[in-house]
């Protein structure tokens, strides 16, 4: 009897009827009328799907502002039953630009596998709106596997480029290095190693066979990546390179992590004055305390 009064109520308070007040119990000013059903809808999460699935079908096919329907949207995502979930993948497959964006990311804050596979099929027929929508349910999801496939499917250098940055994002390292297996994949991977912080992928660029533009790349790229080991990474391939344009890459990357200590380092080992002076050029771009140490030894030395 309780469950019937409560799913009333929230029914009467969706469909905008008022719930007649006793003179005992004045209603007061109230709520609007959306804010009152989007209230009503808080209270449908907390009932079973059999209850809930019918009030909310009434909400969307009604004339709700909205932002009402949009929320019913969010809590037919948190509903476990297949009804539910079909309910979203109809709306995701509409005319409805707004509806249909926000049943697609709600269907990432949903989860459920066999729903996010069919966004697949949306995402192939959709348009470059579609598609980013799509990716952004996926990335809410976690579903590496999908964006991955996109990827690999992609027809093309955009469409790849932009579900490898989101794997990037994803910190998808071992789907990065299935891409980077691939012909002619370093350039769109670059950026995503660096953003998933896969130090191994982007040295074996930096010191593999691609293009040498692309390879500059990859050493810049280092200096995103925090921690002790990139800048250790720099210096070295700074040290061993006799191309003067990786050499520029890896003092570009220093920048970027901002090691000025590492710079220093490499000035005190330089052997010339051309190289001395490129590298004290560079600390005084830094602008920290070592590059005054610098230029105090260099004015010593005089």
């Amino acid at each position: 009897m309780k469950q019937t009064i409560i799913t009333t109520l929230v029914a009467m308070s969706i469909a905008g009827t008022a719930v007649a007040q006793t003179p005992a119990e004045p209603m007061g000013k109230g709520l609007p009328d959306e804010e009152l059903a989007l209230a009503a809808l808080e209270g449908l999460m907390s009932q079973s799907p059999e209850r809930a699935l019918p009030v909310i079908k009434r909400v969307l096919a009604g004339s709700q502002t909205r932002n009402v329907k949009q929320r019913a949207l969010f809590v037919l995502s948190q509903l476990e039953s297949p009804e539910a979930n079909e309910i979203l993948l109809q709306t995701a497959r509409g005319t409805d630009v707004g509806m249909r964006n926000e049943a697609i990311r709600n269907i990432g804050i949903g989860g459920d596998p066999k729903t996010l596979d069919a966004l697949m099929t949306i995402y192939t027929a959709g348009g470059k709106d579609v598609k980013a929508k799509v990716l952004e349910a996926w990335l809410i999801a976690e579903r590496k596997e999908m964006v991955y496939q996109v990827a690999v499917n992609a027809k093309t250098e955009d469409e790849a480029a932009e579900a490898i940055k989101l794997l990037g994002v994803m910190g998808a390292t071992e789907e990065l290095r299935k891409l980077g297996d691939k012909p002619n994949s370093a350039k769109g991977l670059i950026d995503a190693y660096a953003i998933s912080g896969d130090l191994a992928s982007l040295r074996k660029i930096a010191e593999g066979n691609s293009d040498a533009s692309v390879r500059e790349q990859a050493v810049r790229q280092i200096g995103i990546i925090d921690g002790e080991a990139s800048r250790a990474a720099l210096k070295e391939i700074y040290q061993r390179s006799t191309d003067a344009r990786i050499k520029d890459a890896a003092l570009q990357g220093l920048l970027i992590a901002d090691d000025d200590k590492g710079v220093l380092a490499l000035y005190q080992a330089a052997n010339t004055t051309e190289e001395k002076r490129t590298l004290l050029r560079m600390l005084m771009t830094m602008d920290g305390d070592f590059a005054l140490q610098a230029i105090d030894s260099a004015l010593e030395s005089k």
